[in-house]
């Protein structure tokens, strides 16, 4: 559920088909950047399991080639969808152009996660894999947890002012809600323009500069990764990605 109101919102923000962005870092930045995607870890967990894809566990494989990255899901032999990222020099060489496309491949949808059966729902998931990476690659260095909490506290009591009265109607109410959720946006981009965390609750706690311990469900194995150590070999270039021989 919570994978389709994500990718619900993905796709009326950029559109089912494409999604492109333009990123203050060279391309080679950005490329290596994008090294350790992981799709598995988007809302809803898409393709971690077997069992919303007829007992096949998605294979997760990256192929890259000059200025592209191709992300291939596998479904046992066959190719599930191929999710493509190309990066084009921009500002002389200092920024970087990301465009995106994905095709879907000739596994059965019997066999293929809910997530990766529909060109559209895979192009959102996509874009809120490429959007989170990007962001962290962008995001200027932390800010201190006072100052942080102080720019929440001047936010807060900001916008309890600015709370009117009870709303009489319901279009009112739906244009007050609008409003709230427009002041949501401005905050959490003010954050982390300062380099504040916007990904947690409560009150702000001094970062520390360690990796968080594995999850101990994940590191059992119940995730596919994105390695090119997967036994699965992708469609290599000038090879076509659906299998022309009939099946039985």
């Amino acid at each position: 559920m919570l994978l389709v109101f994500a990718g619900g919102y993905f796709v009326g923000a950029f559109g089912p088909q494409a999604y492109s962005r333009t990123v203050s870092r060279p391309p080679a930045q950005v490329m290596a950047a994008l090294e350790d995607l992981d799709l598995t870890a988007q809302p809803g967990a898409p393709g971690s399991t077997a069992q919303a894809a007829g007992g096949v566990k998605p294979l997760f494989r990256l192929q890259r080639d000059g200025n592209r990255m191709t992300w291939w899901v596998m479904s046992g032999d066959k190719v599930a969808t191929a999710m493509t990222a190309t990066f084009e020099p921009a500002d002389d060489g200092r920024a970087t152009l990301i465009r995106t496309s994905v095709e879907r491949g000739d596994a059965p949808d019997d066999f293929v996660s809910p997530a990766f059966r529909s060109k559209g729902l895979t192009m959102a998931l996509f874009a809120m894999a490429l959007e989170g990476e990007v962001n962290k690659l962008v995001q200027p260095a932390a800010a201190s947890a006072e100052d942080c909490q102080k720019l929440l506290d001047g936010f807060t009591d900001h916008n309890l002012a600015a709370i009117g009265e009870r709303p009489e109607g319901f279009r009112q109410g739906m244009a007050e809600g609008a409003k709230n959720i427009m002041r949501l946006h401005a905050m959490e981009a003010e954050m982390r323009r300062n380099g504040c965390d916007t990904n947690q609750d409560g009150d702000f706690q001094p970062v520390q500069q360690q990796m968080a311990p594995a999850d101990p469900v994940l590191a059992g194995g119940g995730v596919g990764t994105m390695s090119d150590n997967d036994p699965v070999r992708a469609p290599g270039p000038g090879q076509p990605m659906l299998d022309p021989t009939p099946s039985r």
